[in-house]
């Protein structure tokens, strides 16, 4: 597939976790104990919907689910741009995390951090949500065909060991970030192509014309001229394509289309 062709579908790439020990040990990096141990039953800290993941400097209650209308909102299938605005006309329409609806979709990044913010909220980070998804078994995902649209949370059956489930392949989701001409946390990002190389927060650090399979054939996205957004995992066009490091970093703000969704995260 031509790089013009994988543009159009906003991202593509997929997923397979690189096996080489370093690499292992880099990712987990800065998580306290090991990505099985992470998940603690929140019911009495974090609330139903949600799953305490813990790091070494912090803890996060993290949305099990993409974030989806509740049941006060107008719209409960976003279908376009319009319906994500009169969803946020309404004061008490608010992001929920839900099993077996549809994504919220058509949002840009401003609008999901002020969703997010509405119920005590905010976006990951990219650090966060790279360490969230890490260890994520492809095999688990539903990602070997390529959809006209996304499936209902929690359907996919693509469950992280932090017990997040829908980070890859359902929907973009954004992180809380910005990437200023081609760089980003003081690392001069790569041409946009296949990723060959991540940092410890799974940051694309090298790319090439060619696919490799140790990063799962993932696709990354950069720009070296402008302020940019970033999304991350792929979407339900992307196929077996999808993948934790799979990144759109040259993404616009008020990016709004059926692809793109969130999911928020409550410090604790």
């Amino acid at each position: 597939m031509s790089r013009l062709k994988k543009s159009a579908f906003i991202g593509l790439g997929a997923l397979v976790l690189s096996t080489v020990a370093i690499q292992a040990s880099d990712i987990v990096g800065g998580v306290q104990s090991n990505l099985s141990g992470m998940v603690i039953e929140s019911e009495g800290v974090c609330g139903p919907g949600t799953v305490e993941v813990l790091f070494g400097s912090h803890a996060l209650c993290v949305d099990v689910y993409e974030a989806s209308p509740s049941i006060a909102c107008p719209s409960k299938d976003i279908a376009n741009q319009l319906s994500t605005q009169e969803n946020m006309n309404e004061d008490e329409c608010l992001p929920e995390s839900k099993p077996e609806v549809m994504p919220w979709r058509y949002v840009s990044l401003t609008q999901a951090q002020q969703l997010c913010a509405r119920v005590g909220k905010r976006l990951p980070s990219n650090e966060e949500w790279y360490k969230i998804a890490s260890g994520l078994n492809a095999e688990s995902c539903t990602l070997t065909e390529k959809r006209s649209a996304p499936m209902l949370t929690g359907k996919a059956q693509c469950i992280a060991p932090s017990g997040v489930q829908d980070l890859v392949g359902n929907v973009w989701e954004w992180v809380d970030e910005e990437v200023v001409n081609g760089s980003f946390e003081g690392v001069e990002l790569p041409e946009t192509g296949y990723v060959t190389l991540v940092n410890s927060n799974g940051v694309v650090v090298q790319t090439a014309d060619v696919a490799s399979d140790e990063f799962g054939k993932d696709y990354a996205w950069t720009d070296n001229e402008g302020v940019f957004g970033m999304i991350r995992g792929g979407f339900y066009g992307s196929g077996e394509d999808a993948g934790i490091f799979t990144q759109n970093m040259a993404i616009p703000f008020d990016f709004k289309t059926a692809g793109v969704g969130f999911r928020c995260v409550k410090d604790i």
